[in-house]
């Protein structure tokens, strides 16, 4: 066999090497749907638990996050491996805080994430960032705190949205930022549901992006996403 032939078999193997150890844990896997109010509408019903089974017909009063399946704050991220695209996912679904509202603007907003429990596919990936890019060993939770009332202009109808955006301030990795958040909000068995995403600079909150020795590349713009169901009693 010539050299060259030689140099791209052994080329062909190592490629097939490398997609066997990523397949092996878990770095193909197809990613979860982004956040969204109608899968969370369908998780709640199912659950048949959250709210009063009343409808909504006014914010007024305190509402607390409940922990229900659905409900997640978490990010993805674009990585490259052997010049190979897919988007890593991870999530917690330790969240909690509050809502205050009146009438159809919501007052204030306080919402706290545990990064301690982010899973995604991928243990290992899982264990780095507790030392790397989100360092949650130093940094175990991620907070958003509104700074000014939301308008809904009107409360949704069950199987009905309503899009907005929630100002207000997002600390990650120790890095306080002001966002304006796109939100998208409805109500399912007398719980607020709210889903949203967020494009976050990773050097906007001085996070270094991850290495691994079988990624070739991560992206500088990480997606952070959230799944909220809201209740009152």
């Amino acid at each position: 066999m010539s050299r060259s032939r030689l140099l791209v078999v052994a080329a062909v193997i190592v490629v097939i090497l490398l997609g066997g150890v990523a397949w092996s844990i878990g770095l193909f896997s197809s990613d979860p749907e982004a956040a969204n109010v109608d899968d969370l509408a369908e998780a709640v019903a199912e659950s048949g638990e959250g709210g009063t089974g009343e409808a909504i017909t006014t914010l007024d009063g305190t509402w607390n996050v409940q922990q229900l399946e659905g409900v997640f704050v978490g990010y993805r991220i674009d990585e490259i491996l052997s010049g190979i695209d897919f988007t890593a996912v991870g999530r917690t679904g330790d969240v909690t805080g509050t809502l205050t509202g009146a009438g159809s603007t919501v007052s204030a907003v306080s919402i706290e994430a545990d990064l301690t429990t982010l899973e995604s596919d991928n243990g290992a990936r899982d264990g780095q960032l507790k030392t790397q890019a989100l360092e949650t060993n130093d940094f175990p939770t991620a907070t958003f705190t509104s700074t000014a009332p939301i308008e809904l202009g009107a409360i949704p109808g069950e199987g009905e949205e309503v899009t907005t955006e929630a100002t207000g301030d997002l600390t990650i990795h120790g890095v306080t930022r002001s966002v304006s958040i796109p939100i998208t909000a409805s109500q399912q068995s007398g719980s607020i549901l709210v889903a949203g995403q967020l494009d976050v600079l990773l050097t906007d909150h001085g996070i270094d992006t991850p290495s691994a020795p079988i990624v070739a590349g991560v992206s500088e713009t990480a997606v952070m996403e959230f799944s909220l169901v809201f209740s009152q009693g």
